[in-house]
This record gives structure tokens, sequence and C-alpha cells, in this order.
């Protein structure tokens, strides 16, 4: 049993929840301010393009306007045209620029920073793509009835298709690899370059590892799914989950989500974890210190859900776990749960909260100390953030829909969006 699965079975035999200062001791105190970022018309807004900034400090949708669209930015109003297109409003990661493909006099082009790009016959639905650092744009087009890539404004070769969800910059943002299908074959181009041949790629598997210098991707050949990792098939099973790989922060090791008949494995440096009747999508994760790895797991035995925290479950739940997250400095695990259909509870180092109506289970952080944990749930007067077990100012909603999340700027200051009537708001928590 590792040490953190040691230190988290201790903690579910202790009486109170470990705070900033400690078991017993008062919780800090909150100095709450408030700043309006944005008025939204609801009757105007398109549902589907709304963003949160990666800082949770701007947002940006999509709005009617007569008979056409515009992008609004906090609150402040893009040029119209006669469609922004579903599935393509994004900030860059440093939150500074913004990116939307439109459709104007049966052409469809990028427009970012509010200046338009070259047109096309279309773009690919869901293919558009800041690199890491912010400065380059990368996404797909199609014309002349192929597909192409475009990055930094230079196309790349055609093809008949572009495997959609997986375009990839690495995370040094100098490498670009994306999915391409030829006849029946489908292959990565990386760099430019055409890797080997394949029967199929797994959806959104394309992964650069931390230190930009590995590759690895899902591929079926024959009846058989593997990951290719660094050019090499490895173990072969039913089937990949999509999206599901993921490198561990110092680049060394591989996890991903694999079929085995009916059941799921974790795959943990080429080895199978015990079988489950499903893993949930997303929830695998490595620690910070790439020591430590947890997912979420529907047991078939228990007829459950729980977290499988270095190849040992925790504690079962009837409906549902969400999360898991590790504390920057690898020691602590935090997760959300449902205790039944009407209570949901966030677990901190094997330990229930309070049971609450509701979880915002994308607002789920660490301090970067990893002594304050903060959540939002639903209260008796409405959405409120929860640190260190003590409820915040109430809200009318807390703002998770388009990746908004709580953000701590330094151990003792945090903040995030919330919303009153039609108003959204920036609110700012000072610890003490």
């Amino acid at each position: 049993m590792s040490t953190l699965t040691t230190r988290l079975a201790m903690f579910c035999t202790l009486l109170c929840w470990a705070t900033a200062s400690g078991c017993g001791s008062p919780p800090p105190q909150r100095n709450v301010t408030e700043k309006r970022l944005v008025q939204i018309d609801f009757s105007r807004l398109i549902p589907e393009l709304f963003v949160v900034s990666p800082d949770s400090q701007h947002v940006a949708y999509g709005a009617r306007a007569e008979q056409k669209q515009v992008v609004i930015v906090d609150g402040q109003a893009g040029k119209p045209y006669q469609a922004i297109l579903g599935g393509t409003l994004r900030f860059s990661p440093d939150s500074k620029r913004l990116a939307y493909g439109v459709q104007q006099d049966q052409q469809s082009f990028l427009v970012v920073d509010g200046q338009a790009y070259k047109p096309y016959t279309a773009l690919g639905a869901g293919a558009l793509r800041f690199s890491p650092d912010s400065q380059r744009v990368a996404y797909t087009v199609v014309t002349d009835a192929r597909m192409r890539v475009v990055v930094d404004g230079t196309e790349q070769s055609p093809y008949p298709a572009i495997v959609a969800e997986s375009l990839t910059f690495s995370p040094n943002s100098r490498r670009l690899a994306y999915g391409a299908i030829v006849d029946t074959q489908t292959f990565v181009v990386v760099d430019g370059q055409e890797g080997p041949r394949y029967d199929a790629l797994v959806p959104d598997s394309v992964r650069f590892s931390p230190d930009s210098q590995r590759l690895a991707y899902g591929a079926r050949q024959g009846k058989q799914w593997s990951v290719i990792l660094d050019g090499k098939p490895g173990q072969p099973y039913d089937g990949i989950g999509a999206g599901s790989l993921v490198f561990s922060p110092n680049g060394q090791r591989l996890a991903y989500v694999a079929q085995v008949g009916k059941q799921q494995v974790v795959v943990v440096d080429g080895q199978a974890s015990k079988p489950y009747k499903g893993i949930a999508v997303g929830s695998l994760v490595f620690s910070a210190d790439s020591q430590h790895v947890a997912y979420a797991a529907n047991d078939e035995k228990e007829d459950a859900w729980v977290v499988v925290l270095d190849g040992q479950a925790g504690k079962p739940y009837a409906a549902w776990v969400t999360g898991p997250v590790f504390s920057p400095d690898s020691q602590r695990l935090a997760y959300a749960a449902a205790v039944h259909e009407a209570k949901q509870v966030v677990a901190l180092d094997g330990r229930e909260s309070k049971a609450y109506t509701g979880i915002k289970v994308g607002l789920l952080a660490f301090s970067p100390d990893s002594r304050h944990l903060a959540y939002g749930a639903q209260g008796d007067k409405g959405w409120v953030i929860v640190l260190d077990d003590q409820e915040g100012k109430p809200y009318e909603n807390l703002l998770s829909l388009g990746g908004g999340k709580i953000v701590f700027d330094a151990p003792d200051r945090f903040h995030y969006l919330a919303t009153r009537g039609q108003d959204i708001y920036v609110v700012q928590e000072q610890l003490k």
C-alpha cells in the first residue's frame, strides 16, 4: 500500500477535518470583494456559444443581433456576422486572445483578436487550437473537397479527411500533430511527417509528453486496439478509451483506459488494473510528483462508484463520483460524490463534508500550498464557495459552465465567477 493510500486511510479515523490552521482551530476569515464583469441579455444569448477564460476573469458569448450574430467579450460586442460557428469560440491559454469561426456569404473563416483570416469553403468542426504559449493558432479547413490544417496562416498538405479532435500542439508550442485519413488508412502527421498507417485512430488520443519529446496515441489494426508510444504498439485490447491517455508530469509514465470484453481497465506503465464495469471519462489523473494515480470507477460487485487510488478502491457511492483532484504537494486527494440522488458531498483525505443538494463538480480546487480546499455547493440560501468546510457568501449561481473555475492567485487569495440576476461578477476572496 502506497504512502498516500496509508495516509488517507488514517484520515478516515480522524474526528475532525484538517484545515489550514489545524483541527480544532478556527477557519480563516474571508474578505469578499465583487466587480461586475458583464450583464447578459439571456433573450439574445446563444447557449452553445459561451466560454469563460482560463483565468476566470473574462466571459465571451455569442448573441443574436437582429438578423445576424455577434460575439460579446466582457460586454463589448464585436463585428456582426451571418453566423458564429458553434464549438469554435476559444480563449487562449493566457486568457488574452480570443478566436472563433464565422460564416459569411457562403464562406467560413476564422476571426482572431478581431481580425478576419482567409476564407474557406468550411472550417473543421471542433478543430481550433491555440498553442500552450498562446502565440500560435492551428485549425482545419475544407477546400476543393479536401481538408488541410492551417497553422500560423500556412496551409499544410491536403488530405481526404482530418481526424476530428486530433489537432495537438506540444507543451513547448513548437510541434504539431494530428490524424489524417487516406483511402481506408489512418496515420498521425507529426511536424509535417506522416507516421505508420493503421485502420483507425482513437478519437482525442494524440498526446505529447510534458517535455514535448514523446508522442502517444491510440490506434486499431485489424480487430485489436493498442496505444502507440514512441512509434511502438503496446498490448492489444478490445478498445482504448477516447481522450483517456495521460502522461505523468515527469513524462516517464503513461496511463489510459482500455476495454477488455465488457469491462474496462486502467493501464499504467503497461500494467492493467483490476477490471471494472466502467471508468469515468476524464477522471484518470496523476499526482504532481508522478508517483500516484487515481480515477473514478463503477464497481459492478458493489453496484456503486468508487475512487481508486494506486489500485486501492475507496468508499462506494450509489450514484456517481467525480474528480478526483490531487493537491499540489501530492499528499492529499479530493473528489465529489453522490451519497444518494438528492445528497452530494466532497471527500477530502477520506473524510466527507456536509451533504448538499448540489456540488459544482468543476469547481474543486486546492490552494498552491495545499492547505486549503475550495468548491462550489448549493446551500440553504443559494450557491456558495465552501473553503475548509466553511460556507461563504451566497449567490444565485456559480459559473462552471464554459470552463469557469476557482482560481487561487496566491495561497491566501482566490477568485471565481458568480451570478446575480443577469449580472456576472468576478468575486475575489482574501483570507486572513
